[in-house]
């Protein structure tokens, strides 16, 4: 068994004889051994044929059929693929495991950078508003490691985060900072008498004959609980998790208990910045007690839904897949996370992204930005006749009263290794987008290259198979400056498994985010100060 790596739970045990699930490269060939000649080979609800097919699905195809084997081409489908061979007389079933092969040619960091993707959906499902369930292009993706939490354990969080909220409210909560000690008067009229009564006042204008008229005193309000930001994401947790659980009227009766919770909670405010300083982020300002539980429970309860260390159990195509998580990647980098998102009949994701008013704790300050996914570019041209264009996601960053246009096109292809003839394609392509939409950057999105990875063999049983090396941390990132120095054609890697900030930090080098000013760690607990 491969080292850190356990076997699928939902996958049973292989019988005596029956040969162990071979790990495979995408876009390979791979032989599954007979005991005679398949009169079918089947993949799910997908019969194979000997010819390439050619719609959106990429089923994998069927290249030699013998008695002694069957060579099947496979294609970007990764996970766990069952292939049934049926026989003149019974039936077996054989599965291949395929690795994201762009990803790394080592198959376990493959399966890590893969897991990272994954691991993230549940996340981007509730940012983004896809409403009950993922698209149904995506919905496969879940099932690929994920193992449904516990009933039992979710309540016992949820129990206790109901505790915490009240301890929150009985914290003490000063008034906000430049209110404390200072009240507003108002003349409450008739006999009603308010809470709090200005009694010298309120006697002073009973003495000009003004009774019963009283003049109350109203307190600023107080702050709201600083654990407020950390108990929502704790409920916004629990509510993603409890989505997991197997449907049935346990798990919308959960569902619908945690969003009644959830919608209880008030908004958090967003923390000013003090005259002069910069705010901080959230990781770096102090935390009361109850702030801390909640963080940890989150986190307790997102392991929960953290994909198992074992082979994946579903299956995915993989180019929809990182062509979807490196939009909304990018979309966040650039600051935009609100908005709805829809499902077209081809199975693209489109809609409109933009800035919060208030940015998330995690997300930087930067400009406004815009970013449409998979936008229709209509034009009529020279002629009579319509034409379209449509690049994978287009932003508008705004920012001291100008705009700048940012186009991007997402390839789950080594570009490194491409011909000559299609890295042009690839150039004219976005050329194409830029020129339309007036944008001076053209990002292409890849995987980048693996240079330290070396190729696995075609095909090996999970038990042989010795895993080593990894994808490299640097940037594969060309820039092209075009004629005139106007625009730019840009090369960028996204990689799962690249460090959290490489992202935003290569969009800073290339001036389409505005550098953080420093800020220095808070020292150790118990250094000095």
């Amino acid at each position: 068994m491969w080292p850190g790596f356990s076997p699928d739970p939902a996958a049973a045990p292989p019988s005596p004889g029956t040969p162990a699930a071979r790990i495979v490269a995408e876009e390979r060939t791979v032989f599954l051994p007979t005991r005679e000649l398949a009169l079918e080979v089947w993949l799910g609800e997908q019969r194979l044929s000997f010819f390439v097919n050619g719609n959106r699905d990429r089923v994998p195809h069927i290249e030699q059929l013998t008695a002694s084997g069957v060579s099947i081409r496979l294609t970007d489908w990764v996970g766990r693929l069952p292939f049934r061979l049926v026989y003149e007389r019974g039936e077996e079933v054989q599965d291949v495991v395929v690795y994201p092969a762009k990803l790394s040619r080592t198959p376990k960091t493959a399966f890590a950078a893969l897991a990272r993707m994954v691991a993230e959906l549940p996340e981007l499902q509730r940012r983004l508003h896809f409403g009950g369930d993922l698209p149904e292009a995506l919905s496969g993706v879940q099932t690929l490691w994920a193992v449904p939490p516990s009933r039992e354990a979710l309540l016992s969080v949820a129990g206790e985060a109901q505790r915490l909220w009240q301890l929150a409210r009985r914290q003490p909560r000063p008034a906000p900072p430049g209110q404390a000690g200072r009240a507003r008067e108002r003349r409450v009229l008739g006999g009603q008498v308010p809470d709090r009564v200005d009694w010298n006042r309120t006697l002073d204008l009973w003495g000009r004959g003004e009774f019963p008229h009283h003049v109350a005193l109203d307190l600023p309000a107080p702050q709201l609980p600083p654990a407020l930001g950390p108990l929502r994401e704790l409920w916004q947790a629990l509510e993603t998790a409890a989505a997991h659980l197997p449907p049935g009227t346990e798990r919308d009766e959960l569902q619908r208990r945690f969003a009644r919770a959830l919608a209880a909670f008030p908004r958090p405010e967003p923390v000013p910045a003090a005259r002069g300083t910069s705010a901080l982020p959230s990781a770096s300002l102090p935390r009361d007690p109850v702030s801390r539980r909640a963080a940890q429970l989150t986190a307790e309860v997102r392991a929960l839904l953290r994909p198992t260390s074992g082979l994946p159990g579903g299956r995915v195509r993989m180019a929809e897949l990182y062509e979807f998580w490196a939009q909304i990647t990018l979309a966040r980098a650039l600051g935009a996370v609100q908005g709805e998102l829809s499902t077209t009949a081809d199975g693209l994701y489109t809609g409109t992204l933009r800035s919060e008013d208030a940015p998330d704790a995690g997300l930087p300050a930067g400009p406004s930005a815009t970013v449409s996914l998979n936008p229709r570019l209509a034009f009529g041209g020279i002629g009579l006749s319509a034409q379209t264009l449509q690049p994978d996601l287009l932003a508008v960053l705004e920012r001291r009263g100008s705009s700048e246009v940012v186009v991007a096109d997402v390839k789950y292809r080594p570009l490194d290794r491409l011909s000559s003839d299609h890295q042009r394609e690839v150039n004219d392509q976005l050329l194409r987008y830029m020129g339309l939409t007036h944008a001076a950057t053209g990002l292409v999105l890849w995987p980048g290259s693996d240079p330290e990875g070396e190729p696995d063999p075609d095909s090996a049983p999970a038990s042989d198979l010795h895993l080593a090396g990894g994808p490299s941390p640097a940037t594969d990132r060309r820039v092209s400056v075009l004629p005139g120095g106007r625009a730019r054609l840009v090369r960028l890697r996204l990689h799962p498994l690249d460090p959290p900030d490489q992202l935003r930090d290569d969009l800073r080098d290339l001036g389409l985010l505005p550098h953080e000013p420093s800020i220095s760690d808070p020292p150790p607990p118990g250094g000095p100060t």
